[in-house]
């Protein structure tokens, strides 16, 4: 039975599912370039105020922080957009438990973070980490009503928080290192955009939590979601024991140029990917009763994301030391060759990079968690053996990695998921030929240029990438331009549709090849 703010699943129309889902990306792209662009800036600027070593020691505590946000909602917000039918009663359960999970981990944080500082023999950490552990109870209070903006396609509510949040956590950061606080300038930014996160995502959300917990619902929940946050988890750990081995035996000074390179990377596949992320997996949800639709979906949206992933990496791998020294300065050059090495795992991303959000949508998350435990246990044991070399070493077995196992998510993706990788592999054929062929002319343009400043080197490389790969695509593979046009167009469709409360199905239709029978809507 639905409420009246829990539109009916069954009340939505397929013809407005493209037309909806192109809109919703149109909003996810602008809370993410908005977003990370701002990041950015504040970043650049904060790079050029402070040292290494205050970017070492922050990154340090980071790791920590943010392997405990991963459980505060415990993977029900996924469990919430996974399942077709939720009721008020699964929303409040999943809140509360999120609240109470967020309060405990504050407490632990707070009692926790003196024998981890001396653990790792940095007495500076203890007060970092205390202050940011209040982002846990904070992340607590906004965790499901983002899930449930997600569900609902409601990415302008999202754009709206996540750009008002970085502007001011930004704000904050600057003002604080201009007064010259060195590492808190970080801690404050950090700080600061939590809380103005929760404000503003109550303000643009309509959904209040009641005073009601089910145990029954929650095991619902938790039944998926469970899987979800063991998968994040070792995710994280996979993506992040680089940075605390390198803390801990190369010394903060390592890190602070480690965590610069990684953090243009990490910022890029927000960029290039998390943002196409955000609405494949709500979106392949809705199609899971079709695998036949849900297969084409997913090679479109590899095939569109892939013409922006594929070269971009590749592109950022070839001017990464121009970049590095006209961005943030000569001081962090020794961040260039870890980035241009980090940015090689570009051809992985672009082929697995909607592989967890296939599996999840149709029904497989302890297939995403079995295959995050592998690149887990091989990331730890690459970057034990690696950091022993230094943290060039560590960039080179964490994109190695990416090598060895891309064949076995390609296995379990036609075994769980139906998709053949013969025929998958062949939808990025143009646009790997279109990449290489850039790449050469990049580098021909660096051999040319080699002795002139490198801000000018790194604007005749992109600009001279860039029209070789549009020029090589339209002559390989034009279709993929073609789709990508047709995609950026229903973005920009001046169609508005009124953005739903939560929590009902939202559109989720990215099949182009969809029967007219299902363009026709009961009602209509």
């Amino acid at each position: 039975m639905s409420e009246p703010w829990l539109p009916s699943d069954h009340g939505v129309p397929n013809r407005g599912l493209r037309a909806s889902a192109a809109r919703g990306l149109t909003w996810t792209f602008a809370e993410t370039w908005g977003r990370q662009l701002l990041n950015l800036g504040v970043f650049v600027v904060l790079a050029r105020l402070l040292t290494p070593v205050d970017f070492g020691v922050v990154a340090l505590a980071s790791v920590f922080v943010a392997l405990a946000q991963l459980v505060v909602d415990q993977g029900l917000g996924d469990a919430l957009i996974q399942r077709r039918e939720i009721t008020r009663r699964h929303i409040d359960t999943a809140f509360w438990a999120a609240v109470v999970t967020g309060v405990l981990l504050t407490a632990a944080g707070l009692l926790l973070a003196a024998p981890i500082a001396a653990l790792l023999d940095e007495p500076e950490l203890a007060p970092i980490l205390q202050v940011l552990s209040l982002t846990f109870v904070l992340g607590s209070f906004s965790s499901i009503q983002i899930a449930l903006l997600r569900r609902e396609f409601a990415f302008r509510s999202l754009a709206i928080r996540a750009i008002g949040a970085a502007a001011g956590g930004g704000i904050v950061g600057i003002v604080m290192a201009l007064l010259d606080m060195g590492a808190w300038a970080l801690v404050g930014q950090m700080v600061a955009s939590a809380v103005l996160s929760v404000l503003l995502l109550w303000w643009v959300s309509p959904w209040r939590p009641s005073r009601s917990f089910s145990r029954e619902h929650f095991r619902e929940l938790f039944g998926f979601g469970v899987h979800v946050v063991g998968s994040d988890i070792l995710s994280f750990v996979s993506r992040n024991i680089d940075n605390l081995l390198i803390g801990v035996v190369l010394g903060t000074v390592s890190l602070g140029y480690y965590a610069v390179a990684y953090r243009i990377l990490t910022v890029t596949q927000t960029l290039l990917v998390n943002v196409a992320r955000k609405i494949a997996f709500p979106a392949f949800s809705r199609l899971q009763d079709d695998p036949q639709r849900l297969v084409r979906a997913y090679y479109r949206v590899t095939r569109g994301v892939s013409v922006i992933i594929l070269p971009g990496y590749v592109g950022l791998a070839v001017a990464a030391p121009e970049l590095i020294v006209t961005v943030f300065g000569s001081r962090w050059a020794p961040s260039a060759q870890v980035a241009a090495m980090l940015f090689l795992i570009g051809p992985v991303l672009t082929v697995q990079a909607f592989a967890g959000s296939l599996l999840n949508a149709a029904g497989f998350p302890q297939v995403v968690l079995r295959f995050r435990l592998i690149t887990s246990v091989t990331n730890v044991i690459g970057f034990i053996i690696a950091v022993q070399f230094g943290i060039l070493a560590v960039a080179a077995a964490f994109v190695i990695r990416g090598y060895l196992l891309m064949p076995l998510i390609l296995y379990w993706m036609r075994r769980y998921a139906g998709v053949p990788p013969i025929e998958y592999l062949r939808q990025l054929v143009g646009v790997s030929l279109s990449t290489a062929l850039m790449a050469a002319a990049m580098l021909a343009i660096r051999a040319v240029l080699a002795d002139e400043s490198p801000s000018l080197g790194l604007a005749a490389e992109v600009a001279v990438g860039a029209v070789t790969f549009v020029a090589a695509l339209w002559y390989v593979d034009r279709r993929v331009l073609h789709e990508v046009v047709a995609i950026a167009r229903e973005s920009l469709a001046r169609r508005r549709a009124p953005e739903r409360s939560p929590a009902g199905n939202g559109p989720a239709d990215l099949d182009p090849e969809a029967a007219p029978e299902d363009e026709a809507a009961p009602g209509r």
